[in-house]
């Protein structure tokens, strides 16, 4: 009888400790999913959010206000994490965040066609207001593994916040790498690989490594022969809706 009261015991303690180990299942507007493991997070999502939202973790908060629309995927792993998205954005991809009190920002304005970011080793990514993103593009603060020197054992690839301005346009194919920073106003080339940090506007970096190919330069979403001076700066002027399809 003892032996039997044992056994059932067991099984529900290990029902018990299965059930606790499933995610909280919450839907939001409109084609959502959230499933979170942890404590406390927070989705303030008034805009269109088409995603599968994973948290491992606690205090997480990502936000996505009326006027943007974020279609793709969404895992934090960690504490204390934001991902905020600004007004009139229109992204495409997956957000991948690892780590403790980390922020990803994507300004107003901005576009992702298919970008994949991966925000890791108490990193920062800041995407300006304005930017547009093409497909197949990486943003990563970190290599995910370690390159050692076996003289000493010291790692040689240590991760670095990335940081893109406003009215950036990066091209088909590109990976913005651990420590980037383009300043604004600039466009990067298709298939382009930047690791290190610009510090002049109005220019275009292309190759592998990325290097200054052009200067003097600007871009816009529309297909004219000629601009006025009114066009080529209205990204600079708060509030404009400069947006148009790709």
């Amino acid at each position: 009888m003892a032996r039997a009261r044992f056994f059932y015991m067991n099984v529900f303690s290990r029902v018990g400790r299965f059930l606790k180990s499933l995610p909280r299942l919450r839907f939001h507007h409109p084609f959502a999913v959230r499933l979170d493991w942890g404590q406390g997070n927070s989705i303030a999502a008034k805009g269109r959010l088409t995603a599968t939202i994973r948290l491992y973790g606690s205090q997480n908060y990502v936000e996505l206000p009326k006027t943007s629309s974020f279609t793709g995927h969404i895992t934090i792993y960690g504490q204390g994490n934001r991902i905020v998205i600004g007004e009139n954005c229109r992204l495409y991809g997956e957000f991948m965040v690892k780590g403790h009190n980390q922020t990803v920002t994507v300004g107003e304005g901005t576009t992702f066609e298919s970008v994949y970011l991966l925000c890791m080793e108490r990193c920062d990514i800041s995407i300006g207001r304005w930017c547009m993103f093409s497909r197949n593009i990486e943003v990563r603060t970190s290599d995910a593994h370690g390159l050692i020197r076996k003289r000493d054992g010291r790692r040689l690839n240590r991760a670095a916040s990335v940081t893109v301005g406003d009215h950036v346009w990066v091209g088909v194919g590109s990976i913005l790498n651990k420590g980037t920073v383009i300043p604004a106003d600039c466009v990067v080339g298709a298939k382009s690989f930047v690791n290190k940090a610009f510090t002049e506007s109005s220019v275009v970096l292309a190759g592998t490594p990325a290097t200054i190919v052009k200067r003097g330069v600007t871009w816009n979403r529309w297909r004219k022969r000629r601009y006025s001076q009114e066009e080529l700066d209205a990204w600079r002027i708060p509030d404009q809706d400069i947006s148009d399809e790709d």
